[in-house]
């Protein structure tokens, strides 16, 4: 990984940050820690970073409030952690915009791997890029961009792999497994809601209007992304 890649972990446990702070230091990156939610936007107002691992339950502000905060001026991608693991925290984690969610206790090797997985896909690469059209849609699948109407619509990393992800199954009825799978790289710990989240948030951040697709919910099975044109 590149050296220079920053990133901020928020929790209120010391043990964490020196775990996690441990193996990511080994595969080059750079790791800055805060201990509460307040921290995190004094953190942010001085500092770049490149992704942001952020616990749920935080003294001053929960990390909840900070990633909705976030999400209304930034896309930088957040991998939330939470003692609790009922089906509501992982929902509503994707639902204010984490990209992915992490029970503890965790191996912070998984957390390593799942950091590397996502900022390998946003680094950007030496060829062409890989640019996918449909109607007024087009993704620029290794930029991490999306344009409608030639119109940036931003979106957060989880949301463009899930759109690139219908895009290269277009026509077909894709069940909420083999999204997770396929998006994710894993198996989700079986809440296929997630996917249902995923996609409300897509259907909302795109305009109103005949794109020359719809993405459609198939009862009892999954989604189609169906191409109109």
């Amino acid at each position: 990984m590149n050296e220079e890649l920053n990133i901020l972990i928020c929790d209120d446990n010391i043990a964490v940050h020196e775990s996690l702070s441990a193996y990511l230091k080994a595969e080059n990156m750079k790791c800055v820690s805060v201990y509460d939610g307040e921290a995190v936007f004094e953190k942010l107002k001085s500092e770049h970073f490149d992704l942001i691992v952020l616990d749920i339950m935080m003294p001053k502000i929960f990390g909840t409030d900070v990633c909705r905060e976030i999400r209304k001026t930034s896309e930088i991608p957040i991998i939330m952690l939470s003692a609790r693991g009922e089906e509501f925290d992982r929902i509503m984690g994707l639902e204010i915009g984490a990209d992915d969610y992490i029970t503890k206790p965790f191996s912070p090797r998984e957390v390593t791997i799942r950091i590397k997985k996502i900022l390998k896909r946003m680094l950007p690469k030496a060829e062409k890029s890989n640019i996918l059209q449909i109607g007024k849609l087009n993704i620029d699948a290794d930029g991490y961009t999306v344009f409608v109407f030639r119109k940036k619509i931003e979106l957060t990393p989880k949301e463009i792999e899930t759109l690139v992800y219908l895009f290269k199954n277009k026509n077909k009825v894709m069940s909420r497994d083999q999204i997770l799978n396929g998006v994710w790289g894993y198996d989700y710990s079986g809440d296929s809601r997630a996917v249902d989240t995923i996609i409300k948030r897509l259907r909302a951040k795109l305009p109103v209007g005949d794109l020359g697709f719809e993405i459609k919910a198939v009862y009892g099975v999954g989604y189609k992304l169906e191409v109109s044109i």
